[in-house]
């Protein structure tokens, strides 16, 4: 299997390079009012329909093999890249720490797309390991250029890291021919263990959230500086945004913690602290690095379900 330390980018990529959005304030301002409201009426029309939907309707559309589905699914493959780079600067615009701004975003949009739309669930290594295993043995598994990272350009982890399962596999090598690849669960799961060692947070996202609906059809390997879903869950948290309830959280072994802070540090969701001479969980999302990282063994993960 290959090192992800050797991928290369894919021809054209460019690190340092500057979208041709920001070259040009003037014009590019005009096209990001108009996104944000497009996407704003868009989203609020989206939950009156939604709410409104009888259950016999909306199960036809939110199914996982509903072709309406995964039409949005393929119209939103072609777009990710540009609006996840469109979302990304809006979310490091200064007037979007704004405790009424972040209010309106929510509301408006925020909530519907990051809790319904495409939504994260967070898992340890042996979790997502399961669940690559547990995927039928007939379905298309394929890899290629994380789209966060391709949109944001905000780091050099790992760039071919975007495993597309059951029905995104198909999509994305049909819109991305050249960009994905398809492997094997054996690959699959070398590049999640590989992603984990570097400090990756292991991600299974679902397309239209409704109702305990399915609907996977990626595997993320996230970091803190590029993952929109966590730079936005940061963004939003206090307004009420989440992920989909993961199976475990962190504790910490106050006789063993020594506050050397490297938890603090490898927590892509800022749920760390240390305080007083003592690391603190915040609100532990169960991606586990934490006990991985510990050079203390002072973390460890107890089912969220456990009793005290």
């Amino acid at each position: 299997m290959t090192s992800l330390n050797a991928v290369k980018p894919p021809p054209g990529y460019n690190q340092n390079e500057v979208h041709p959005s920001l070259k040009n304030p003037r014009g590019s301002r005009l096209m990001r009012k108009r996104t944000t409201l497009l996407i704003l009426v868009s989203s609020i029309l989206a939950q009156v329909v939604v709410r409104a939907m009888p259950w016999h309707i909306g199960d036809r559309i939110i199914r996982e093999e509903s072709p309406l589905r995964q039409t949005l699914l393929k119209a939103y493959a072609r777009i990710e890249v540009r609006f996840i780079r469109f979302l990304y600067w809006l979310e490091n615009r200064t007037f979007m720490q704004s405790k009424w701004v972040k209010f309106a975003f929510y509301w408006g949009g925020g909530k519907l797309l990051g809790e319904r739309g495409i939504v994260g669930t967070v898992k340890t290594l042996d979790e997502m390991e399961e669940f690559i295993g547990s995927l039928p043995e007939d379905s298309l598994i394929a890899v290629g250029p994380c789209r966060c990272r391709l949109a944001t350009r905000a780091c050099d982890h790992p760039l071919q890291t975007d495993i597309v399962i059951l029905t995104g596999a198909p999509i994305w090598l049909d819109v991305f021919p050249k960009d994905y690849r398809i492997i094997d669960k054996e690959e699959a799961t070398g590049i999640v263990r590989d992603s984990y060692e570097q400090g990756l947070v292991p991600m299974v996202d679902r397309h239209l959230y409704f109702r305990g609906s399915a609907n996977y059809f990626v595997i993320c390997n996230c970091c803190g500086c590029s993952c929109i879903l966590i730079l936005g869950y940061r963004l939003l948290k206090e307004m009420g945004l989440h992920f989909i309830t993961s199976t475990y959280v962190s504790v910490i072994d106050a006789d063993k913690c020594e506050a050397c802070g490297r938890c603090v540090e490898v927590c892509a969701f800022h749920e760390r602290r240390i305080e007083s001479g003592q690391a603190r969980v915040i609100d532990c999302q169960g991606c586990g690095l934490c006990v991985k990282f510990c050079p203390n063994g002072a973390n460890s993960l107890v089912s969220r379900q456990a009793p005290g």
